[in-house]
């Protein structure tokens, strides 16, 4: 694999690396972890995630079960709770597998009914948030309790959740459109701008080379306090 691959032509060091996986595999976390870690050919990973707040039916280490049944209707493991799964999770820290451990897509209330339980607290919870789904009870609970809120979906899924959903794409909302011509940035950059503002680490994807390059650019500026309090609104 490319990661490998990088480390062992001395391109670059493991240490230099920040690299994430996540558990998809309820009730064999452990053992998912080793998968991913051999495929990986790493010794271990500095984050792993409880990818959803729920456990899917098991379908094999290293494959990833369908959330609908045939009838597309949630399918999911009852007898999986969250505080086991979370157990386990701790379990890789304790093995030496993981550096940090995560949540990733849990809601505010779930997020606190973890951090009762846990021996290790979650670093980072991961989830969607952008300027039309701005979760600010949620950033600010996880900030309170000393846990990283990372955005995922940063942009608001683009334009494929407009063909989806048919829901509308922040990249097309009037402010940021306006703010983009202002600082003479991409309304991508805008986005991604305002959640860094706030305390919120951004994990946009793309597999363009100018795209990666563009997002790297939003460290380079900043937006006046009334622009972003113009986002808020």
């Amino acid at each position: 694999n490319a990661i490998a691959e990088a480390i062992q032509s001395g391109l670059v060091k493991r240490e230099e690396l920040f690299i994430t996986s996540k558990a998809s595999n309820h009730g064999h976390v452990v053992e998912a972890c080793k998968n991913s870690l051999k495929k990986l050919q790493l010794d271990y990973l500095d984050l792993y995630l409880v990818h959803y707040p729920l456990a899917t039916k098991h379908s094999g280490v290293g494959t990833t079960a369908s959330l609908l049944d045939e009838n597309k209707v949630l399918d999911i493991d009852v007898t999986v709770s969250l505080e086991t799964t979370w157990h386990d999770m701790e379990k890789t820290v304790s093995l030496g597998l993981v550096r940090s451990i995560g949540l990733s897509n849990y809601e505010l209330f779930l997020t606190r009914d973890c951090l009762s339980y846990a021996k290790i607290k979650p670093q980072v919870s991961q989830f969607e948030t952008h300027p039309y789904f701005q979760r600010e009870s949620l950033v600010r609970f996880c900030k309170k309790h000393g846990v990283v809120p990372m955005a995922h979906t940063p942009l608001g899924g683009a334009t494929a959740n407009v063909k989806a959903f048919g829901s509308i794409s922040p990249l097309e909302d009037p402010v940021l459109i306006g703010l983009a011509k202002k600082y003479q940035k991409s309304v991508a950059q805008i986005a991604l701008r305002w959640n860094i503002e706030r305390g919120t680490p951004v994990i946009p994807k793309s597999s363009k080379v100018e795209r990666l390059k563009e997002n790297l650019e939003v460290l380079n500026f900043k937006l006046e306090k009334e622009d972003i309090e113009l986002i808020n609104t």
